[in-house]
């Protein structure tokens, strides 16, 4: 994780995983941490639908593949390297 004290790309999908896996045990009646009142299960549901559309956004995306992609990151660097070594 970046010292930032913005969350970065490359940890925004880790922590959708992990909130969609607390969620999702909040909801399974086997779970112990099972939400037995309804009214806050209802609230749980719709906010873990809503969730799990922009989590499918990233499937849309390049974005984050790029950011998280070593070779990405190591290819912009000798990419940058080879062209100072030739215009300057």
């Amino acid at each position: 994780m970046s010292m930032s004290k913005y969350m970065t790309l490359s940890s925004s999908v880790p922590i959708y995983n992990k909130l969609l896996d607390h969620i999702e045990n909040l909801l399974n009646e086997e779970d112990e941490k099972y939400c037995k009142i309804l009214n806050i299960r209802n609230a749980i549901q719709k906010g873990y639908e809503k969730l799990k559309s922009y989590y499918s956004k990233t499937d849309d995306s390049y974005a984050y593949t790029i950011a998280t992609s070593n070779f990405f990151i190591f290819f912009i660097f000798n990419i940058q390297f080879i062209i100072l070594i030739i215009f300057f």
